[in-house]
């Protein structure tokens, strides 16, 4: 069996048959694990965030001008077409999921084309199977969310700076790859501090050698870099500032990122010591570097990879202001570069000295990985039902030209009276006072007749908690309780309208009776803001005022409804 062939685990250069059905089997895996996920993984905030944005370029709205975002624009451009050819669907989601498996598959080929370069077909293609079902990455990598696009072109940069002898053309493209990464999200200022010193890194560790270092060499690659890196933004920028959207553009995605405050010098003190103690735990890889068996110019690629994830993770974490799971997305594939061939080369010593075919120990490694991503979530339990509820329900409740008040986007194909997405760098502005809550007077203005309490400031919340009630999982309608099921009667009955619409009076069993504003009531009518008086006929209890559409298109605000409940994604 060629698989228990006695050969360098590393410089070998066979993969036996049974290795490449093993492989085989392993990909045709994950592509059913991945389709199994995109229709079953939970949904975090941000997909339903990213894919109301791809609504507006996909209905010509633009994008910091019509559209509140406070991400770079390529990757939801790039996804318009898509969206607009699914049509709208409530579940748009669970497709749109679907272009996220190329990106992925086009990552892990990046890996493999990479670890090809350094070490035999065998190592870098379990290397690649390694880089696959690595559970985060597996699992995050589901996601519709830029990070993967972002992560595809990091690893498309590292395959071009290392995959041959550095020149100005290639620094070139690599230039150009890092400025499309701008343009896919500004966390790619972490990918351009990791390359600067991931390339110190790597100059001082071939210090060993004698030969001088070529500063004029550097300093034209460097040149080329920085042309290449300014081309693609520059574009992008200019596209805006010619639509009048350049201001907007530079608020959006530069100022409402960045936080004003003074600075923290012992919190900076206490990051930088960390960082520096987490560059010392990289000594024993950089001893193994160092003595490979390999030409001087191939470990300085090596070594380059490896400052590269490293330094990558230890900057993210030490200084990065707001830790996500997807902001690890860049980390994971390329710590496989160097980690897994370590990794193989250890469980093919093993067999060897077990006897055992050399492919056995990195198969039971890879089902390893495979149990653990459908142990922490089941691939066959559907997690997505009650979101795409939401986006069902504002569809059926609501029209085109109807706004939401949702937080980030959950409804997606409605337009927000506040611009602003809810999330943490906009309620700390709230909180700063660089934003104000007036999201209770844009819901008067705009009329808005559905909204939702999830991530609301307080104001916000109080506002629609006394002037919207529940029809269905987490949308609240226009319309307040007039009377419980305990309450005495009182007639006339008193109530304020704040937002002026169209409402009726109902009571569980239908329509209510009775005199409104001193004329019969005899169905839905237009409420101006103010103080209304309606005298209940039939006396029942319980009575509540609701916006009419809702009743006419089935919802009540006496039905059940699905209690909420928050989630890590939410």
């Amino acid at each position: 069996m060629n698989c228990l062939a006695k050969t360098n685990p590393i410089s070998g250069s066979g993969i036996s048959p049974l290795e490449r059905w093993i492989a085989a089997s392993l990909l045709c895996g994950a592509l059913i694990l991945r389709l199994l996920y995109a229709w079953h993984f939970r949904i975090d905030s941000d997909e339903p965030q990213h894919l109301h944005v791809v609504w507006a370029w996909a209905n010509g709205l633009l994008p910091y001008r019509d559209v509140f975002d406070n991400h770079a624009p390529l990757f939801q451009v790039l996804n318009a077409p898509l969206f607009y050819l699914l049509g709208v669907r409530p579940d748009i989601l669970l497709p749109m999921r679907l272009a996220m498996i190329p990106i992925f598959a086009l990552t892990v080929g990046c890996v493999w084309k990479i670890s090809a370069t350094f070490f035999s077909p065998r190592t870098a293609l379990w290397t690649a199977l390694f880089a696959t079902f690595l559970p985060p990455f597996f699992l995050t990598s589901v996601e519709f969310r830029p990070d993967q696009l972002w992560t595809l072109v990091w690893l498309l940069i590292l395959t071009v700076l290392v995959k041959n002898r550095a020149n100005s053309g290639r620094a070139f493209i690599g230039g150009l790859l890092l400025g499309m990464g701008f343009c896919v999200s500004m966390k790619s200022s972490l990918m351009l501090v990791t390359l600067a010193l991931a390339l110190v890194g790597t100059l001082v560790l071939s210090r060993r050698s004698t030969a001088p270092i070529p500063w004029l060499h550097l300093a034209q690659c460097s040149g080329a870099a920085l042309t290449g890196l300014a081309i693609i933004p520059s574009l992008v920028v200019l596209f805006f500032v010619l639509h009048h959207a350049g201001s907007e553009m530079y608020y959006c995605v530069v100022r409402h990122n960045v936080l004003p405050s003074s600075p923290h010098f012992g919190r900076i003190f206490k990051s930088t010591f960390h960082w520096l103690a987490g560059l010392l735990f990289l000594s024993p890889g950089i001893i193994v570097i160092a003595r490979l068996n390999k030409p001087a110019a191939t470990r300085s690629r090596i070594a380059f990879l490896f400052f590269a994830a490293n330094v990558y993770y230890l900057t993210l974490v030490c200084f990065w202001p707001i830790l996500t799971a997807e902001d690890y997305l860049p980390f994971f594939p390329v710590w496989m570069l160097t980690a897994a061939p370590a990794l193989i080369w250890i469980a093919s010593k093993a067999a060897v000295r077990l006897q055992l075919p050399t492919c056995l120990l990195p198969a039971l490694l890879v089902l390893t990985e495979i149990l653990w991503i459908v142990v922490s979530q089941s691939p066959f339990k559907n997690e997505t039902a009650d979101k795409i509820g939401i986006v069902a329900d504002a569809l059926t409740l609501t029209q085109a030209n109807d706004f939401v008040m949702d937080s980030k986007g959950e409804t997606i194909y409605r337009r927000r009276p506040f611009p602003y997405v809810l999330e943490k760098l906009t309620t700390s502005r709230i909180k700063s006072g660089l934003i104000e809550d007036n999201i209770a007077e844009r819901l008067i203005e705009t009329h808005t007749p559905l909204a939702t309490l999830r991530r609301m400031p307080s104001q916000g919340r109080e506002f629609i908690k006394a002037n919207y009630l529940p029809v269905a999982f987490r949308l609240f309608a226009l319309g307040k309780l007039l009377r419980s099921d305990n309450s005495s009667s009182s007639a006339p009955y008193v109530f304020d309208v704040a937002v002026p619409n169209r409402y009726t009076l109902v009571c569980p069993s239908g329509q209510a009776t009775g005199i409104l504003d001193g004329t019969p009531f005899d169905g839905p009518r237009e409420l101006a803001i103010g103080l209304h008086e309606f005298y209940d006929s039939s006396d029942v209890r319980p009575l509540a005022l609701l916006w009419a559409t809702a009743i006419e298109r089935g919802y009540s605000p006496f039905a059940k409804i699905k209690p909420d409940y928050r989630t890590a994604q939410d």
